[in-house]
């Protein structure tokens, strides 16, 4: 099937042109901004063209003031303006505003254009294979009750687009997981997912980023923007640490919930929007409420329907499916095979602070541990300084966990045998290099060891290298 072009273009003339030259593709145009979205709501595409001026009689260059219409509609797919205009500026501004690339019709070259195209459309379509593997990273993995639980509630919020959903819990839960998830397994899994990271904002342009904003609206606003609120229409907009928005959002967004309408920055017109509200926070917003950091009744609105999402050390039951997913994505089909049951033990233990996201890492860690120091298994040694030291009991034994190691004495010394320790492998046993490249003597070294040794129960197991060198026979 040939890959698909639509031209945005009011010169029928080029339009015939690129159509004869290159028809090796199926071809569309059409000569305003108002036909394109009707295009590109009816059909998808595989590359558009925007010229930027689409009046003859004028010098306006209304292509670029509509660019965002196109790209919010476009999903995506990659857009080259095409100008007669050779002013470097201009197409600066284009690129500023997301042009995949651009062309001057005064430099026409059939194999350049032909190549280009076929990079863009080809770049797109790894793009695409590579945003499907980036959902494949947001799996919303757990057998726990509460986990399962969770996932029959977003299923439900899925199929009601108009109710607010506010995603709660400490940091590292997965309350972007729960959104994408909630994205994915609804109607709307075709349509926009826009994240906003709101505390990556400037609070002086959080209301244009949000709600767009007029050309000339206020001082720097040379160009109109769509803003997230409008590229997120027919979808989801995820609004990541609600809390951190200001007042003059805060009321705009009271707005929207109330009347599904939004005020571009420097426009009187409303504008309806069809968008579902998923926010998240690690805040106590109840609290924001109380010092008037936040307003109550946006706090009751987005209240609407609220999903606490609780810490890993509370559902411990998805801590191993957890370790399986990603080991198993880590390329080790093994899956928790390739954890010994000390690190397991130790692993299923550790109350994981910085619960899923800091689990995640440490499978990253404990991963390239195990190909540098060329395992069989992922031990002890493999974990994270904070992980590899605890030897626990069963989660929810009468017994309280016990480290490995008791006191900071203790822990220091572990940190510093696992150096040496770490360093003694690399050089085969080598005592000698060993104490050289710590810049040791080898009495010194010996003696380090020896004294680092009585902080450590079962140095055997825990240090096996060192104690066959210094210990053994």
């Amino acid at each position: 099937m040939k890959d698909k072009i639509l031209i945005v273009d009011d010169d029928a003339g080029f339009i015939d042109q690129l159509k004869a030259s290159f028809y090796n593709y199926l071809i569309e145009g059409c000569s305003s901004i108002q036909q394109a979205v009707k295009h590109l709501s009816d059909a998808t595409y595989d590359l558009i063209l925007l010229d930027l001026r689409l009046n003859p009689y004028s010098d306006e260059l209304n292509g670029l003031a509509e660019f965002e219409k196109i790209a919010a509609q476009a999903h995506g797919t990659p857009i080259v303006v095409v100008t007669a205009d050779n002013r470097t500026d201009t197409v600066v501004t284009a690129m500023k505003l997301g042009a995949s690339d651009f062309l001057r019709k005064s430099e026409f070259d059939y194999m350049g254009w032909q190549n280009k195209f076929k990079l863009l459309i080809e770049n797109h379509r790894l793009n695409r294979r590579l945003s499907n593997i980036e959902s494949a990273n947001y799996a919303f993995i757990g057998v726990s009750a509460v986990i399962t639980n969770i996932k029959k509630t977003l299923e439900f919020l899925s199929r009601e687009p108009r109710i607010t959903v506010l995603l709660t819990g400490e940091t590292g839960t997965g309350k972007e997981v729960a959104a994408r998830y909630l994205h994915n397994i609804g109607s709307r899994k075709d349509k926009p997912f826009i994240t906003v990271q709101l505390t990556s904002i400037q609070s002086n342009l959080m209301e244009s980023a949000l709600f767009g904003h007029r050309k000339g609206a206020y001082t720097g606003a040379s160009y109109d923007r769509a803003g997230f609120f409008k590229s997120a229409d027919k979808g989801v907009l995820f609004l990541d640490e609600i809390g951190e928005v200001t007042p003059e959002v805060q009321v705009k967004l009271l707005r929207f919930l109330e009347n599904r309408t939004i005020n571009t920055v420097g426009e009187d017109s409303e504008v309806n929007l069809d968008v579902q509200i998923v926010a998240a926070t690690n805040q106590n917003l109840a609290e924001l409420v109380e010092s008037g950091r936040f307003r109550a009744d946006l706090y009751y609105r987005l209240k609407n329907f609220q999903v606490d999402l609780p810490p890993l050390r509370h559902r411990r039951e998805d801590i191993n499916p957890l370790l399986e997913y990603y080991i198993t994505k880590g390329g080790y089909q093994a899956g928790l095979g390739l954890i010994d049951a000390d690190a397991l033990e130790a692993l299923n233990s550790y109350n994981w602070p910085g619960n899923v996201r800091e689990l995640r890492n440490a499978v990253d860690s404990m991963l390239l541990k195990l190909r540098l120091n060329q395992k069989s298994q992922i031990d002890l040694s493999c974990l994270p300084p904070e992980l590899w030291m605890i030897k626990g009991n069963q989660p929810n034994s009468e017994n309280s966990k016990k480290l490995l190691v008791s006191d900071i004495k203790s822990q220091t010394a572990a940190i510093e045998l696992r150096q040496i320790e770490a360093t003694l492998v690399r050089n085969i046993g080598n005592k000698g290099k060993t104490a050289k490249e710590l810049a040791l003597s080898l009495d010194q070294l010996r003696y380090r060891v020896k004294k680092l040794a009585l902080y450590i129960d079962d140095l055997e197991k825990s240090f096996p290298t060192i104690f066959k060198c210094y210990f053994k026979g």
